[in-house]
């Protein structure tokens, strides 16, 4: 390439000095107060939009851990109201009484006392005693024992004395039911 050689004369070389300021006065203006701000605008919108993304998939994930948890409850809702059923938060001794003298009448158990005994704390219930005194012939006795343990609540018989005279026995037991502490 040749060398080119322009000459200038001083009004265009500030023409051109002026035109140089302006357009890198301009660029650094356009630069500065435009480009700057809305680029940091744009990246603080993506980084805005990222988190609210990350959001939305993380409440989707709970939405569908939700129904688990909603069956997981119901299913431990039912098991407690069952517990309840064999584990009562209270004594409720008129239950007892109704429950021990229908199976009886039942079973052919004639009762001649009924009374409570005493109540020991356990780590997790309350174990209750009654004595109980009757009379049944002997096969209905074991099916009245075999039926207090088929009951919804749980109830347990211990310390059984029994005499037999002729078809009929005489019986003493404690009967055991069981309270929740809670």
């Amino acid at each position: 390439m040749a060398g080119i050689n322009i000459k200038l004369t001083k009004q265009q070389q500030q023409y051109l000095v002026l035109a140089v300021m302006v357009i890198g006065g301009g660029g650094f203006a356009y630069v500065k107060y435009f480009w700057m701000p809305t680029a940091k605008e744009i990246s603080d919108k993506r980084v805005a939009i990222e988190k609210v993304e990350k959001s939305i998939a993380k409440a989707k994930s709970n939405a569908g851990k939700l129904k688990k948890i909603q069956k997981e409850l119901e299913i431990l809702n039912k098991k407690a109201e069952e517990a309840e059923k064999r584990l009562p938060k209270d004594e409720d001794f008129p239950t007892v009484v109704d429950t021990i003298t229908a199976l009886s009448r039942k079973y052919n158990v004639s009762l001649r006392s009924f009374s409570t005994g005493q109540s020991s704390e356990q780590a997790h219930f309350i174990q209750i005693t009654y004595r109980l005194s009757g009379s049944a012939p002997y096969h209905d006795l074991g099916r009245f024992f075999a039926s207090l343990a088929l009951e919804e609540r749980i109830y347990n018989v211990q310390n059984v004395s029994f005499s037999p005279a002729q078809d009929i026995v005489n019986v003493n037991f404690e009967l055991i039911s069981y309270m929740y502490k809670g």
